[in-house]
This record gives structure tokens, C-alpha cells and sequence, in this order.
């Protein structure tokens, strides 16, 4: 637990900073920057983690990897992350950035698991069912899993819509299973 925990104090004090600087915009991009660099190098991620390299070793990397493409401000974060031994928590930290970003825009995520790709006519019809219920942007991320037979999965941040014909069924068979079976018929 102590791993969301650090990611977002390192998170909240990063956009706070930013946001007195008027560097929001800036930071933004330079986050998306470093995860998408992060995420893609495995080799990246084990210097990141390594206790065997020294801060020193780890900061000439980040600093060739990415002093050209970040703002000063990112990059004095980066250090500091090196100098108090939390630069392995830099994805989890950029993650919780762009989440607190999203949250500060508005920015709602919702997920909708189908058994087949929705048309644009259901899709349509979803949409201003979220926007109707939620006051900001609304992304939508579409999952096709085969499993679900038929209906939907709909997960909006936290919560969770279950309306498919696989959870419909496995209700139906644990009602019949549960109940005993009377054979007076």
C-alpha cells in the first residue's frame, strides 16, 4: 500500500508546482512523455528499479535519455526522485499524475466490455447516457471479450454495470443449484 501512497504525494506535489508555475500544459506533455518512454524499455524500468546502480549512474541516464525532449522543471523533479531513492516509482508517479490530471479537467474514464464490437448507433446511445450522468468529457475505451455471449460490462472509475448474458446465466444456474428441488410436479 505504501507504493500508491508515495506515487501520489510525489504526484500531488508535482502538479502543484507545476500549476504555481503555470507549467500545467508543459508537465502534461513531458508526463506522457516519460511514461510512454518508461512502459516501452524493459531496460529502462530494471535501471529504474536496480538497487545495484548508484544515483549518480541512474541520473546520467535519465539525463541523456531526457534532457533534450522535458522542461527544466521535470527534469529537476526526475533529480530529485534520484536523490531520494524513488526514481523506481517514476511510472507509478506519472501514472497518478495524468489520473489527478484527468481529474482536474473533468475527464471521466469508462470502460464498456461486449461480446461484439458495438455499433455506432448503440455507441452513440451510450455516450450521451454517460454524458447525460456526468457533467465533463467522457473517454470511452471499447474491450471485446467473447465470453460475455451477449450484453454489456460498463465500468465508469470505481463502479461497475454488469448486464451480460454470462453473468445472467451464472445467476439463473446458482438459483437453481441453491434452491432444493421439490419433485411434486
Amino acid at each position: 500500500m505504501a507504493a500508491p501512497r508515495v506515487a501520489s504525494r510525489y504526484a500531488k506535489s508535482l502538479l502543484t508546482l507545476a500549476e504555481e508555475r503555470k507549467e500545467l500544459d508543459v508537465i502534461e506533455r513531458d508526463i506522457e512523455t516519460v511514461l510512454q518512454t518508461v512502459q516501452a524499455s524493459d531496460e529502462l524500468q530494471l535501471l529504474l528499479a536496480s538497487p545495484v546502480l548508484k544515483p549518480d549512474q541512474k541520473q546520467r541516464v535519465l539525463d541523456a535519455i531526457f534532457k533534450p525532449h522535458l522542461a527544466p522543471l521535470m527534469m529537476e523533479f526526475i533529480t530529485i526522485l534520484v536523490r531520494k531513492g524513488r526514481v523506481g516509482k517514476l511510472a507509478p508517479i506519472a501514472e497518478t499524475c495524468t489520473m489527478m490530471l484527468r481529474q482536474m479537467k473533468g475527464i471521466q474514464s469508462a470502460e464498456v466490455i461486449t461480446a461484439v464490437p458495438l455499433d455506432g448507433t448503440a455507441k452513440d446511445r451510450l455516450m450521451a447516457e454517460l454524458k447525460r450522468l456526468h457533467d465533463g468529457e467522457v473517454e470511452l475505451k471499447e474491450t471485446i471479450n467473447p465470453d460475455l455471449i451477449g450484453g454489456f460490462v460498463l465500468r465508469v472509475e470505481d463502479r461497475m454495470l454488469d448486464a451480460s448474458v454470462r453473468r445472467s446465466l451464472n445467476a439463473l444456474r446458482r438459483e437453481l443449484t441453491e434452491h432444493d428441488y421439490d419433485p411434486e410436479f
